[in-house]
């Protein structure tokens, strides 16, 4: 006799309220109802999620903001944003400094005025009264520890953001175990509940969505998170590199849980390696990317997956001396 049958025989006879067994396309494998109330007992759902039997769908539960399809403690959601970064208002933020100063990327920390005039100073450009470091319309000025540069503003966006051609922009809110995919510009599900083991995810999909499909264009979530400091790579003033990085994941016994990353970084004219500063940027995102797939858990389906990807690092321009706007 099957597992439903067995479990509404036995509620039938003990009186019990009727128990069901949920499809596992809904990622519920046991749900139990007393008339129209029903709750689930046994989901495919990952860590910080719960099934939802009115909408049928797997929800982050209270305390655990919905990231990237998976549900994240406001620690692990911070850190998914990153360097200088928080999860604020259902999104990664910018982190915010008093009018004058500036944040160092090199440490996430704000600067004082004084300080990013000595940045200045140390690159060649001296700041005088009523004015600070910055650059031209269209462009970002980044502090790297004692370095400096003007970067297009498309290198900026924030990792859950994604550059439309004018501005950076949210990406569209996906359900959990799903991630948008900047390349077809929808909602791919890469995770599904699986009866008897939990979660499935398909880490191939999950790779190509997250840093990008085979041979083509890296995700402005993680190409923007490391070529925002082009002093990383050796680009100098008004020069761009392109970089090839071939991201390699692998989960030993087949558990997202004990999934691991590794880059190789060459810049794609020559295939030389990128220094070993830059290289060092490209693995920290790609890790800081593959984090909160490993709290969330479940079974891979497959031991390992790559992916090969570029992504463009412009150093546009020289920061210059700019009027004080705002007040300091």
């Amino acid at each position: 006799m099957r597992l439903g049958s067995i479990l509404a025989v036995a509620s039938i006879a003990l009186g019990a309220p009727l128990l069901l067994t949920g499809c596992p396309e809904n990622a519920c494998f046991l749900k139990i109802c007393n008339g129209p109330n029903c709750r689930c007992s046994i989901s495919g759902c990952g860590a910080g999620a719960a099934f939802d039997t009115r909408t049928n769908r797997c929800r982050c539960t209270v305390g655990h903001f919905s990231v990237a399809g998976q549900c994240l403690t406001p620690q692990e959601a911070n850190a998914y944003c990153g360097l200088a970064h928080h999860w604020e208002n259902n999104g990664c933020t910018l982190d915010r400094c008093r009018p004058g100063d500036e944040l160092d990327l090199s440490t996430g920390l704000c600067i004082p005025h004084d300080q990013v005039n000595q940045v200045g100073a140390g690159i060649g450009v001296q700041v005088g009264q009523g004015q600070q470091l910055g650059c031209p319309a269209g462009q970002k000025l980044i502090i790297d520890g004692k370095t400096a540069a003007c970067v297009p503003l498309s290198q900026t966006c924030a990792r859950d953001e994604t550059w439309t051609g004018q501005a950076c922009v949210k990406v569209a809110q996906c359900p959990t175990g799903a991630i948008w995919d900047t390349a077809t510009a929808q909602c791919v599900q890469y995770a599904q509940g699986a009866s008897g083991d939990g979660l499935s995810v398909n880490v191939a999909t999950w790779a190509t969505s997250n840093f990008g499909p085979q041979g083509g264009a890296g995700t402005p979530a993680f190409c923007g998170s490391f070529s925002k400091k082009p002093w990383s790579f050796g680009v100098s003033e008004g020069s761009s590199a392109m970089v090839r990085v071939q991201v390699n994941l692998s989960f030993p016994d087949g558990e997202i849980a004990k999934g691991v990353s590794q880059t190789i970084t060459v810049f794609d004219n020559s295939g030389n390696p990128v220094p070993a500063k830059g290289a060092a940027e490209v693995d920290a995102s790609a890790k800081s990317t593959l984090a909160p797939l490993v709290q969330g858990g479940g079974k891979a389906s497959a031991g390992t997956a790559t992916t090969m990807v570029k992504c463009p690092v412009v150093n546009a321009a020289k920061p210059q001396s700019v009027p004080v706007t705002g007040g300091i």
